[in-house]
């Protein structure tokens, strides 16, 4: 594999955790990273971002990375400018890195230039021989006649559980500088279980991702930490004998030092400060049973002594959590499954028993789940990859099993891609929803868990929508390397096969990036298609936005051998056009301000020629949200907000003779119901993912053969009345005669309805050919197939016909979650291009009523 996955599934026994312990650094080292050390030297976990140059200081405990110290080291697209500073931080028994970057003096220092060096040295004292070694990397921002001369130092020992930082400031200026004491953290906890300490002052500041089970803490010798945090950033500020800030004179020196302690968890973190700062910890091994005396695994344990709370840690697979605290008196809280447990047993510790591990079992009466034993086939007895939910009635407990951000089990869903798994569940009674995307019936039904039982869960995913020839597709989705989001690479994937996404090309912020390791880790290869690309994501939003694949990717080097962004769109999309010696690739422009773009290119409200020069370079346009086109309007309120309805503006577009196909994605960032809720079905000379052609996917989008959707299947073809030739979406037809036939048919998933189908012919709803169930009961069915008709139209001139289809009176529903389930279902064609009079197909410049968009907010009359 290309990089090694991190698995962390908190709620089933069988959780791997494929991390590398850094065995057999008897000695600390400091090496730059090269395709020959990166095995041995790179930590693991969700957020690692090293690359070849940085340069890595190992011991036995823990590996920090420090960003190689050029202006164009960025870690991701949003922790940017990390040359000189601490990226990657983790204890090695249990490699978990969580940490974007810890930014030396708030960003305010261009480093440049690295050293790595290594010292040993051996002496005999009395007839007994002491081994000292240090490894440390050292940098320098060169100061001026306003900034002091930086020298930045890195530096762990043979056996330091933490990395000392130190700063070291020097006036070479001829006048008197003012240096801050300060320092800042970017660890994003927005949809993790991450607290951090309070605001305020602390001689230890921490951060603790409880799940993903990393912790952090940070110390300032000699002073203390004024810490103000967000879900994103901590900004410190190091207060010394009341001070926050030096006064250099000329020639003057200062050194400020820190210190930086990885730990699986808080009450890690804080045994390891405790020790340095001569407070005695001592060993405790605590086992949590449940009612009948099993393990409660992974369970989170915290600790508190009176009002105090000393931290939390998670238990292992066999309920034991082994920590070290100081002597005193505890009561501990037990969280398990998202389950708050109570216990009113003290935990004295003996304070004599200075060696040995007291071993203290904890028996949770109150606790007392079962187990669910999952199987779920397709309609011939094979796996199937599915999505399944657990929906606790009123007495029962919610199960939560994960963050946002997980993998396996994320909140109360639990992904399966070969359909089976074992889950523990609070016991009571659940209602389930078993799916497998648009294309299959989901399985509703009742799960009552007993008390320490095994409760059976099976059936079988009815593929009742036939697709033959079209495979379902998202173009646009990120996770935790795009920088804007925390959710793992492995869960993203895991979403897009569960929700049978037959073609996923990996698009992270501008950052290439690969899915390939993760399909070969689940063994996955013949459910998902994928291939490596990006999207390239710069200023101005809502024009800098381009998804483009495939592209060549360079594993571990700056953006993954990618193009960087442009301030000037058009130079932007000129440049990935060009990228990779001009190879085919498909470019498509991502949720863009239509107006600004076409006809609006200095967003002042005054039409123009927009970025004209990009127009050529765009194969495909996103024109989400799918459930616009139930209402045809240029402007829309969209979840509460005024919204310019991208499908009226696309309309218009392709009348002004623009021929860029649409196409929807879900733009999707984490993993609990992030995929499935928009696709595009690609016409395709192969039903089997395996056999998907990447060539044939890029020449079908750039013609158009897309149909978009947020569950309904549309099928659409167009043929002259008595003409034999039948083509589809995004193709051109000659129909002197001007009558044509249009066949629509319409399939849906039991758990999707649509009530109204409708033609489009150059932008406007067909006088006759729209049609709702209430009004035209007998056009519309039941069971899978909703609706086939043929539909015949005479044309005047030259006109593109579309096809849609919605539910104007229901909403898919709980199968796709809380945020996509309040969506209307829908789903539109790509343009059919009639040309009447023989001449090839020619616009009718109609704007549909409302003045060409501009720039959206700034003139919309």
């Amino acid at each position: 594999m290309l990089r090694q996955l991190f698995v962390f599934a908190l709620s089933f026994s069988t959780a791997a955790a494929i991390a590398l312990a850094h065995d057999g650094h008897e000695h600390p080292e400091a090496v730059i990273l090269n395709e020959h050390n990166w095995g041995e030297h790179v930590p693991h976990g969700k957020e690692v971002d090293a690359i070849y140059g940085d340069a890595v200081l190992v011991n036995k405990y823990l590996t920090a990375v420090i960003a190689n110290p050029v202006a164009t080291r960025n870690a991701n697209m949003t922790v940017r400018t990390v040359g000189g500073c601490l990226i990657d931080l983790s204890v090695n028994d249990r490699s978990s890195d969580q940490l974007s970057c810890f930014y030396i003096g708030k960003r305010k220092y261009q480093f440049s230039g690295m050293g790595i060096f290594q010292e040993h040295e051996s002496r005999t004292d009395n007839g007994v021989t002491t081994e000292q070694s240090s490894a440390r990397v050292e940098t320098v921002a060169p100061g001026d006649e306003n900034s002091p001369h930086v020298t930045l130092r890195y530096t762990i020992e043979n056996d330091d559980h933490f990395l000392t930082v130190t700063t070291i400031f020097t006036n070479k200026s001829q006048k008197q500088l003012t240096v801050p004491l300060e320092d800042d953290i970017r660890a994003d906890g927005g949809k993790e279980q991450m607290p951090k300490s309070p605001n305020g002052t602390h001689k230890l500041y921490w951060i603790h991702d409880k799940y993903w089970g990393q912790a952090y803490g940070f110390e300032v010798v000699g002073g203390t930490i004024d810490s103000n945090s967000n879900s994103n950033t901590s900004n410190l500020t190091y207060n010394l004998d009341g001070k926050t800030s030096v006064e250099l004179a000329p020639g003057e020196s200062f050194e400020l030092t820190r210190r930086v302690y990885p730990g699986r968890d808080l009450l890690e973190v804080k045994a390891i400060y405790d020790r340095l700062h001569e407070t005695e910890v001592f060993p405790l091994a605590l086992t949590l049973t449940d009612a009948r005396g099993e393990p409660i695994a992974n369970a989170e344990v915290e600790f508190w002594s009176g009002e105090s709370r000393r931290g939390s840690g998670r238990a292992d697979e066999n309920g034991i959590l082994v920590t070290e605290v100081p002597a005193g008196d505890y009561t501990v809280g037990v969280t398990a499954l998202g389950v708050e447990l109570t216990s009113e047993q003290r935990l004295p510790l003996d304070v004599s028993s200075l060696k040995e591990t007291q071993k203290i079992n904890l028996k949770l009466s109150e606790w007392n789940p079962g187990q669910v034993v999952a199987k779920f086939t397709d309609s011939e007895g094979k796996p199937i990859a599915c999505k399944v939910e657990f929906n606790p009635h009123a007495e029962t407990p919610r199960p939560y099993f994960g963050p946002e951000t997980a993998t396996f089990g994320v909140v109360n869903l639990r992904y399966a891609p070969h359909g089976t798994f074992e889950q523990q569940l609070p016991a009571g009674q659940y209602d389930v929803i078993v799916s497998h995307g648009a294309e299959y019936d989901a399985i509703f039904t009742t799960l009552k868990i007993e008390p320490g039982q095994s409760s059976s869960l099976h059936g079988k995913l009815t593929r009742s929508v036939k697709t033959p020839g079209w495979i379902s597709a998202d173009f646009h989705s990120h996770s935790s390397p795009s920088g804007d989001n925390t959710g793992s690479q492995l869960g993203r994937v895991l979403n897009l096969v569960c929700e049978q996404i037959e073609f996923a090309p990996c698009t992270e912020h501008n950052r290439i990036e690969t899915y390939e390791p993760e399909i070969e880790f689940l063994k996955i290869g013949d459910a998902i298609r994928t291939v490596s690309g990006m999207e390239l994501t710069g200023n101005p939003l809502l024009l800098n936005h381009q998804n483009v694949f495939p592209l060549v990717y360079k594993p571990r080097t700056q953006d993954g051998g990618g193009p960087v962004t442009d301030l000037d769109p058009v130079k932007q999309i000129e440049r990935i056009f060009l990228w990779d010696d001009r190879s085919e690739k498909l470019i498509q422009q991502n949720h863009p301000d239509i107006g600004w773009l076409f006809y609006d290119h200095d967003g002042d409200g005054t039409p123009d020629e927009g970025f004209e020069r990009s127009h050529g370079l765009i194969d495909v346009m996103e024109i989400h949200p799918v459930q616009l086109v139930l209402d045809l309007k240029p402007d829309a309120d969209y979840q509460g907000r005024p919204y310019a309805n991208r499908i009226f503006g696309w309309l218009q577009l392709l009348n002004q003779g623009y021929r860029i196909p649409g196409i929807v994605n879900t733009d999707a960032h984490y993993n609990y119901h992030g995929s499935g809720g928009l696709r595009a079905w690609i016409q395709s000379s192969t039903d089997d993912p395996a056999k998907i052609d990447i060539s044939e996917m890029i020449n079908a989008s750039k013609e158009g053969r897309i149909i978009m959707s947020n569950g309904p299947y549309l099928e659409f073809s167009v043929k002259e009345k008595d003409g034999s030739k039948s083509v589809v979406s995004g193709q051109d037809l000659e129909a002197k005669s001007g009558k044509v036939s249009v066949h629509v048919r319409v399939q849906c998933p039991n758990w999707i309805d649509v009530d109204r189908v409708f033609l489009l012919v150059n932008g406007r709803p067909h006088p006759i050919h729209n049609y709702r169930r209430e009004t035209h009961e007998g056009k519309f069915k039941s069971g899978p197939v909703k609706f086939d008709e043929t539909l015949e139209i005479e044309l005047n001139g030259d006109a593109h016909i579309i096809a849609v289809t919605g539910g104007e009176k229901s909403t898919l529903g709980k199968v796709m979650g809380p945020f996509w389930g309040e969506h209307e279902p829908a789903a539109l064609s790509n343009p059919v291009f009639v040309d009447v009079d023989g001449n090839g197909f020619e616009a009718n410049k109609d704007t549909l009523d409302h003045p060409l968009p501009v720039k959206f907010g700034v003139n919309t009359n």
